[in-house]
């Protein structure tokens, strides 16, 4: 992953740009009271703060290809996984008994069963990486999976980035992603563009 980022150094540092402006927003987002019923929100704020870690681990692992640990990337992406996991299930009982915020509905499962997916995937990206993994049978990702996740990320960014397609989707997410023009998709356009392009780096690795 890190010989080919380093090799497409033009895409690596738009992607850097990129997380950088997805962070600045979630920070600002994270940084703006709410307004009206949903003031004050945890499910919302959790599914920024979470947004805005993804972001941070990203540009760490396309900032520092190669310096950064494989062992100390993977406890991090797996603690990632764990914890939005348990994120999620709290989301899941609080929809499903009703005490969900009655704005965004099942938004905040939707969410965070994105976080999941994404945390999960770059979990696995990660697998088989390391200079000892490789002498002791660690297999990597296997190609063929990882380029399916990517083309799965991929999707769902074109259908995020067509204002169209995107007011047909159910509210899934608590964020106002069916407004043309605004500014709460860039976060998950970036998020789904950057997954996709470092598990194609992760595949050609």
């Amino acid at each position: 992953m890190a010989v080919f980022m380093e090799q497409d150094g033009v895409v690596r540092w738009v992607a850097v740009i990129a997380f950088c402006l997805a962070a600045a927003l979630v920070a600002a987002r994270l940084g703006t009271p709410r307004q009206g019923p949903c003031a004050g929100s945890r499910g919302d704020r959790e599914s920024d703060a979470a947004h805005l870690v993804m972001c941070l681990v990203m540009l760490g692992m396309l900032v520092f290809p190669t310096v950064a640990d494989p062992h100390a990337v993977r406890a991090v992406l797996t603690a990632m996984v764990v914890v939005y996991t348990l994120l999620l299930a709290d989301r899941m009982l609080r929809w499903r008994s009703g005490n969900s915020d009655p704005d965004t509905g099942g938004g905040t499962v939707g969410a965070f069963a994105y976080h999941v997916l994404g945390a999960a995937a770059m979990l696995y990206a990660m697998s088989g990486h390391g200079p000892e993994d490789g002498g002791h049978g660690h297999a990597g990702p296997a190609p063929g999976a990882v380029l399916i996740l990517a083309t799965l990320f991929a999707a769902d960014a074109a259908v995020m980035a067509v204002p169209a397609l995107r007011h047909r989707l159910p509210r899934v997410f608590p964020h106002p992603m069916g407004m043309a023009g605004s500014l709460a998709v860039v976060p998950h356009l970036v998020m789904d563009l950057g997954t996709a392009y470092m598990l194609v780096a992760a595949a050609a690795g």
